[in-house]
């Protein structure tokens, strides 16, 4: 009973990285497109 109660643990903590991580790459992306878009409309 604990060995699964742990290996649920350890999968919730890698996913919730990912999905963190994900946030997070989303976020440059778009903020990186958006400073990209508005250089090239001062141009």
């Amino acid at each position: 009973m604990y060995s699964s109660i742990i290996s649920n643990t350890q999968f919730f903590n890698s996913f919730s990285t990912m999905t963190c991580f994900h946030i997070h790459s989303a976020y440059y992306l778009v903020t990186f497109y958006s400073f990209r878009n508005s250089c090239g409309g001062l141009k």
